[in-house]
Formats: C-alpha cells, sequence, structure tokens
C-alpha cells in the first residue's frame, strides 16, 4: 500500500513595497552622503586600478559578491568599476577561447 502526498498551493503574498515621498528619500541620501570625498581623477582611476586588482586576486565569486555589494553601499563606485570592467574582459576573452 502506498499513500501520495498532494501538494496544496498556497497563495504567496507580495511585501508591502517602500514608499517613502521625495523629500524623505532625499533627506536619508544626503545624510549617507555629507560626508563623501569627492575623488580627483587620479584618485578615481587608482581606485579603479585597486578592484581590477582585487578582482584578479579573488576566486570565489559569493566573496567577490559580497565585496561587491559592500562597496556598493559604501558609496565607492570606482571600486566596482574596477571590479566590473576586469570581469567583462575575462568573460569575454573565455567566450572566444571556445
Amino acid at each position: 500500500m502506498s499513500t501520495t502526498i498532494n501538494p496544496v498551493q498556497t497563495p504567496v503574498e507580495q511585501a508591502p513595497a517602500f514608499k517613502a515621498k521625495g523629500k524623505n528619500a532625499k533627506k536619508i541620501a544626503d545624510g549617507f552622503m555629507k560626508n563623501a570625498k569627492k575623488l580627483t581623477l587620479e584618485e578615481a582611476f587608482m581606485e579603479q586600478n585597486a578592484g581590477m586588482c582585487y578582482a584578479a586576486s579573488v576566486k570565489s565569486p559569493a566573496v567577490l559578491k559580497e565585496t561587491v555589494l559592500r562597496e556598493t553601499a559604501l558609496g565607492n563606485f570606482d571600486f566596482v568599476k574596477g571590479i566590473n570592467e576586469y570581469l567583462a574582459t575575462t568573460k569575454a576573452k573565455n567566450i572566444y577561447k571556445k
């Protein structure tokens, strides 16, 4: 004698989206970025180069993803740009090798 279990479909409840007024969102963003330092072109290039070197040295995609999320949250977009550039050129080279 065998028994079967029929799956029961439960409705998926949607989570409410964050609804903030434009002024409140701007105040929050200004609070995070009020002490941000504007980089010169040389400093931005060095950050981008550091991102490329970091992406070349890290082999674990999970660690790299965590770093990208952290640096993006901190507003270090030049570092993330370097990581993205390295990954894009590496993937392009690997595609054409096949």
